[in-house]
């Protein structure tokens, strides 16, 4: 029997025993993934995963028996002795190998962005979490940098995806060259980027870093063809500072980034006191949202929308209102950006289109309701069956209900917008295009939805009889609108002279204050019947006669 002080060192035996231990590590290494992984798994998967990890143990046990009982025996004549239990060996080490690189790519997916080769979110989260958790110990100081490409969603919708992708490379590429030994960049997902410095001294380490970091990446031709330099913004949060855990930082790094990309194109901004109270402010606004439909705080107002001369109200514009108990009037402007950062905005959606259709329904007279729709309803797959059942149940036609979108909503996803809007259209419903001129106000996409009417905003509306260029856009809009067969109706009227001028532009159709304040259902509910509500509309019937005149 042989023992190990039959163990004589030679090449032949050194040469087994690297070929040993490297075969017992890597088959170790790949059953302990495949177990691991067996355990996430269900099914038939689960069981593949859980054989292939047996496979790779027992594997590990018997070459390791099979290059000691080589080392030890004799060397053959022929030296290694290629035989039957050889190429059993050598088949294992393969299949070993086999499992072991698809351990390893497994790993690399799970762990890495495949657009830009960086660290993905998960993985970044992890670091920053033990990271953190040393810092504690140490009591030391660490920095996490969130950036955002400036303007990337122009590049994915002026250019395509791909060159989005080209975009996302080179800044990865130039980010990753700025950066000194143990800072960690990652994707965190869209255009998002984040930077970890693990130790700074100072706000000022990270104010160089960043100055680094933009210059960089503005810095030569970009290598995508795109006219200009690409730039990002910087938002910056310090531990233990600023937060105390990785979801603040996280917030709070993210809410910096939001303030800077409000400012300007490059800019940068830390994370302070004023930003902690104003995301605190909108965190009790997002958690009293929920509560506030629930207990009957929202209601709905509505808005004329009228012929100009006649001032025949052909139609109303349904707006929400929300009356907080303490609060008072809270501003849509305020609440409704909150509401579509959440997928409380669907809720919200359902919520005003059920109560706007089932007011609608009331009235004697068969006017259209325009309900506003956001960029993430549009996108919902569900909308237009929402639009059918609720049609179905407050007994409204189709050709009644509005449905008002703005074009960013439109080209969020345009592909997925227009497959909505062409389903509602097949149920009768009519598509207005809100808040024209604010936006890319492209004629492509006038062209390409299947749009009934355009609403030039009131922010070209207000003073436009004062304001040569805002005239100028007006009168192009319409006229371009003639020549495509499409409605235009002017938003923001206040005035006699905002008036006046539609009038003698040619505008059949205008809504605004001066023509009418939304007023509650309970107001319009039966006067509705008649070619204009009493109140205040008078006056419209009376400025237009006079403006006739």
């Amino acid at each position: 029997m042989l023992t190990i002080d039959d163990f004589v060192f030679t090449e032949r035996s050194a040469l087994l025993i690297a070929m040993g231990l490297a075969t017992l590590i890597v088959a170790c290494l790949t059953s302990v993934h495949q177990w691991t992984q067996a355990r996430k798994a269900r099914g038939v998967s689960r069981l593949i995963l859980a054989g292939t990890s047996v496979s790779s143990g027992l594997f590990a046990i018997w070459s390791t028996h099979w290059v000691a009982s080589r080392v030890l025996a004799p060397p053959p004549p022929d030296g290694f002795g290629i035989n039957p239990d050889m190429l059993t060996y050598i088949a294992g080490v393969v299949l070993t190998g086999i499992g072991a690189g698809m351990s390893i790519r497994d790993r690399w997916s799970r762990t890495r962005d495949l657009v830009t080769g960086l660290e993905n979110r998960a993985n970044f989260i992890d670091r920053l979490d033990r990271e953190i958790t040393s810092h504690q110990v140490r009591s030391q100081t660490l920095a996490l940098l969130c950036l955002d490409i400036d303007g990337f969603k122009n590049i994915n919708d002026l250019y395509g995806h791909t060159t989005g992708d080209h975009a996302l490379r080179e800044v990865a590429r130039k980010l990753s060259a700025t950066l000194s030994r143990g800072q960690t960049l990652a994707r965190l997902g869209g255009d998002e980027f984040a930077i970890l410095m693990p130790t700074i001294e100072s706000p000022t380490e990270v104010r160089l870093l960043v100055e680094r970091l933009q210059r960089n990446v503005l810095a030569g031709t970009n290598e995508i063809g795109l006219p200009g330099s690409i730039s990002v913004s910087v938002g910056v949060a310090m531990y233990p500072s600023d937060a105390s855990d990785r979801a603040e930082l996280l917030t709070y790094a993210d809410t910096a980034l939001h303030r800077a990309k409000d400012e300007k194109s490059g800019s940068c901004r830390f994370f302070d006191a004023a930003m902690g109270q104003q995301l605190r402010e909108r965190r009790t606004i997002e958690e009293e949202l929920h509560k506030a439909i629930q207990d009957g705080q929202f209601h709905l107002v509505y808005q004329p929308q009228a012929k100009i001369r006649t001032g025949e109200v052909t139609g109303f514009e349904a707006l929400l209102r929300w009356t907080h108990p303490t609060r008072g009037n809270v501003s849509p402007g305020l609440f409704i950006p909150i509401a579509e950062e959440s997928s409380f905005i669907l809720t919200l959606g359902e919520w005003v289109l059920r109560n706007a259709c089932q007011e609608a329904a009331t009235w004697e007279r068969p006017l259209k309701v325009a309900v506003n729709i956001s960029a993430r309803q549009l996108i919902d797959a569900g909308l237009a069956d929402l639009v059918s059942n609720v049609l179905a149940e407050t007994n409204l036609p189709p050709g009644r209900l509005e449905i008002e979108v703005t074009e960013t909503a439109l080209i969020s996803d345009p592909n997925r917008a227009l497959d909505t809007l062409n389903r509602l259209k097949a149920l009768g419903v009519s598509i207005a295009m809100d808040d024209f001129g604010t936006g890319y106000s492209s004629l492509s996409n006038v062209r390409e939805f299947p749009l009934d009417k355009i609403k030039i905003d009131q922010s070209f509306i207000r003073a436009v009889h004062a304001n040569r260029q805002a005239a100028s856009i007006v009168r192009a809009v319409r006229l371009l609108c003639d020549g495509m067969g499409l409605p235009v109706i002017a938003e923001g009227v206040e005035t006699a002279d905002e008036l006046n001028f539609l009038i003698r532009e040619g505008f059949t159709d205008a809504q605004g204050y001066f023509l009418g304040a939304p007023v509650p259902a309970s107001e319009i509910a039966t006067s509705a019947f008649d070619n204009v509500i009493p109140l205040p509309t008078t006056r419209v019937r009376l400025l237009s006669e006079v403006a006739v005149q």
